[in-house]
């Protein structure tokens, strides 16, 4: 009996190892998460860094978040100096005391991942005093909660172009200078307020406000669709964006569309192939007429 009994268990064993070798049951192997239990400070980085989920490159100025998941008593959880470009791969996630994510500087988030930030007081902290600052948004999608705001910026420009952005806050989901929303899905519990301008344009917008929802002393709102209707000061903003963002340029600056650039490139290729082509095309119509007029005049035969 107990030879029968081990024979079947072996045919068993036998037949499971055959069906996960065929793809036929599913394995599945979850890595661990290592959680970072302290201020991720890239700002002070002066060389090539790493951890658990992120790699800063000095040399080029950009941090790759894949998958980095921070937890911190400490007031920052992410800081990042000026002139950087952040690329977000996998999910990741950000929670510290005061402030999820601060900026010295320009920043440029990239990349199909997403950034989750969960902040006692100020989800996306841009601290530069420098008005020619620019944070931008371009691709991704983000989640941000901040106790009183989920962005806040004195000076630099802030603007969000990416994927979708939802934001919940106790005070104001946006509080700058300059607020652009340009693109993708933009969603709010609260306000946002721009001191300076607020551009709002291309973009859907989803926000349910105890206060006007968009507020600025030069609003600007373009290619939405609220339902045949006009946003006029209301609290609840429900609108559809009608037309894709252009990127700015990065040849020409941030006054000419980022198409100019596609454009420029274009006639560069162009130009690089008249500069290889065309003076070949020339050499050979004078080595033809050279031919042709030798040819009449008894030197060379026809056809040679």
């Amino acid at each position: 009996m107990k030879t029968h009994v081990k024979t079947a268990s072996l045919f068993l064993a036998l037949c499971l190892f055959l069906l996960l070798s065929a793809g036929v049951l599913p394995v599945s192997v979850s890595a661990a998460v290592q959680t970072i239990t302290k201020t991720v400070n890239i700002a002070a980085a002066n060389k090539n860094e790493s951890g658990p989920g992120y790699y800063w490159a000095n040399r080029y100025d950009t941090l790759t978040l894949s998958g980095m998941r921070v937890e911190t008593d400490e007031p920052y959880g992410l800081r990042l100096p000026k002139d950087c470009t952040v690329i977000l791969e996998g999910d990741n996630y950000v929670k510290s005391a005061k402030y999820g994510l601060s900026c010295a500087g320009t920043v440029i988030f990239k990349g199909t991942g997403s950034l989750t930030i969960d902040a006692g007081e100020i989800g996306i902290y841009l601290i530069t005093q420098d008005r020619t600052q620019k944070i931008r948004l371009i691709e991704g999608t983000y989640s941000v909660t901040g106790g009183k705001y989920g962005v806040y910026s004195d000076a630099a420009d802030f603007s969000f172009v990416g994927k979708s952005m939802k934001i919940s806050s106790g005070g104001k989901a946006i509080l700058g200078r300059c607020v652009n929303l340009l693109g993708g899905s933009f969603t709010a519990d609260s306000p946002v307020e721009a001191t300076q301008s607020l551009i709002v344009n291309g973009v859907s917008v989803d926000i349910e406000a105890s206060s006007p929802a968009l507020v600025s002393k030069n609003l600007e709102i373009k290619n939405i669709d609220f339902s045949g209707s006009e946003y006029g000061g209301e609290n609840s903003v429900h609108g559809k964006g009608l037309a894709k963002f252009h990127a700015k340029s990065v040849l020409l600056g941030d006054s000419v569309p980022g198409w100019v650039d596609y454009i420029l490139l274009a006639l560069a290729v162009l130009g690089v192939g008249a500069l290889i082509f065309v003076p070949a095309l020339r050499k050979k119509k004078k080595t033809k007429e050279l031919y042709e007029r030798l040819e009449k005049e008894g030197y060379r035969k026809s056809g040679n």
